[in-house]
């Protein structure tokens, strides 16, 4: 596969991100796997790119929080990393016993439609679930994450309709805790795949991430609400049958 091809998917994929609050593992994790890479390499390739996407999304997004008018959930950001951190970790540690005997494909293509099914069936009680359930679905989602890379698609969904499709409250939300996902996945990646790790990341990329995410919070102000909050299940869903098709 071309450089150049790479650069381009990342830069469209960073943008996607920067708009919607997740993309480059949402999409990228299945488009990437359709060109044969497996999902140790997807995730070492695409995990840093997300992370840096989300942290210069949510560092634009916070300092503009009064203009806005958004904050985060006090409850939910107090008990994110017991939430987050064992879902992450068990998530990777099936990862790594079953590499070999898991069609990530089938598996990446499943947890999509099902995410997609959820936003369609449940959008309107996500909100009105009580807060001990909305942590139960905030541990399977970085379970799923952690084995999968799709996790993103399932916050988008919890987060979207908790926040009532509000399209900033909800990309700050996503942003915020797509961020520390991405960060405890990343960083407990390199410890229990350490010795198949190879660094290929290069400064070209994070300016090219740096370009993409300011490109892409341009463009969101001309998302109107309810293309926002159907961008990400249609690019994912395309994706899923683009495996599909390819397994």
């Amino acid at each position: 596969m071309s450089l150049e091809l790479i650069y381009s998917l990342i830069f469209i994929l960073v943008i996607l991100q920067s708009i919607a609050g997740v993309g480059v593992l949402v999409i990228g994790t299945p488009i990437f796997l359709t060109l044969d890479y497996n999902i140790i390499e997807v995730m070492n390739l695409l995990l840093p790119i997300s992370i840096f996407t989300s942290l210069l999304n949510y560092l634009y997004l916070k300092s503009n929080k009064k203009i806005f008018k958004i904050s985060l959930d006090k409850e939910i950001k107090r008990s994110f990393a017991y939430i987050f951190f064992p879902g992450i970790i068990l998530g990777l540690y099936l990862t790594n016993k079953f590499f070999l005997y898991l069609n990530f494909k089938i598996l990446v293509s499943i947890i999509i439609f099902i995410s997609i099914f959820v936003k369609w069936k449940y959008d309107k009680i996500i909100n009105d679930l009580p807060l001990h359930f909305k942590k139960f679905i905030l541990i399977l989602i970085s379970v799923i994450h952690g084995l999968t890379n799709s996790g993103g698609t399932l916050l988008t969904i919890f987060f979207t309709s908790f926040h009532k499709n509000k399209k900033n409250q909800s990309r700050y939300s996503i942003t915020f805790y797509y961020l520390i996902l991405a960060s405890i996945q990343y960083f407990a990646f390199l410890y229990i795949f350490r010795d198949q790790i190879k660094f290929i990341l290069s400064y070209e990329i994070f300016l090219l991430v740096l370009i993409s995410a300011f490109t892409g919070n341009l463009i969101v102000k001309y998302v109107n609400q309810n293309l926002f909050k159907n961008l990400i299940q249609l690019l994912a869903f395309g994706s899923a049958i683009i495996l599909l098709l390819n397994n």
